[in-house]
């Protein structure tokens, strides 16, 4: 068992109407950290768990199978990828974008920063966040995240398990850990108290997924 830490990720959700007062409510009764947050016509619900260190994988199935029994209208559709530009790496970590560049470039700090992910129209490197912020903590944890992000790798397999779920048809659709062929550690679904304790970062986390 490793170290519990507390990791942010969200997961994107169709078929909810977030206008939904009941359904919202029944949501917010149920479900600790957690908020749900409007995106275009899908819905993502960005959540706040312990889970053991570089583990995270369970937890975040454990999260998904538990949303898709308090919400059964709604579709778990993945995990999505928090993207961020120079420009949203300074405005997070309230540095200027020329000191975001000399992290980025090696010409300052440390060097190593993390590869970018893509580069977008107009030459626009963007990166995931999680990793961003790991390397943040170790080299400039003053203004890292104290929340960890769950790795691109660590994604992948659990997206796999969840659209495995989904394209299982004519017959019982097993649990995405199953699937996955990961055995919950956890005893217990999500905390159940109205009351959070979660503090939220004061930058939005708003998923830029890749389409």
């Amino acid at each position: 068992m490793g170290v519990p830490v507390r990791y942010m990720f969200t997961l994107e959700i169709e078929n909810f109407d977030i206008h939904d007062e009941v359904a919202v409510e029944r949501f917010y009764e149920d479900v600790a950290e957690a908020y749900l947050s409007a995106r275009d016509d899908l819905v993502d619900v960005t959540y706040v768990v312990e889970a053991d260190e570089g583990d995270p994988c369970d937890a975040v199935l454990d999260a998904a199978n538990h949303l898709g029994r308090l919400l059964p209208e709604a579709s778990v559709t993945r995990v999505t990828l928090d993207l961020v530009s120079v420009t949203d790496i300074a405005t997070r970590v309230g540095k200027s974008r020329s000191t975001v560049r000399s992290w980025v470039t090696g010409s300052r700090g440390p060097g190593d920063f993390p590869r970018q992910v893509a580069t977008l129209g107009g030459g626009v490197q963007v990166w995931h966040w999680p990793e961003v912020n790991e390397w943040l903590r170790l080299n400039h944890p003053e203004v890292a995240d104290d929340e960890r992000g769950i790795p691109l790798w660590q994604i992948e397999r659990i997206n796999y398990a969840l659209s495995s779920r989904k394209v299982e048809t004519g017959r019982s659709v097993k649990p995405a850990a199953e699937i996955a062929r990961w055995k919950t550690a956890r005893k217990a679904s999500i905390s159940v108290h109205r009351t959070s304790e979660l503090t939220m970062p004061d930058h939005p986390y708003t998923s830029r997924s890749l389409r």
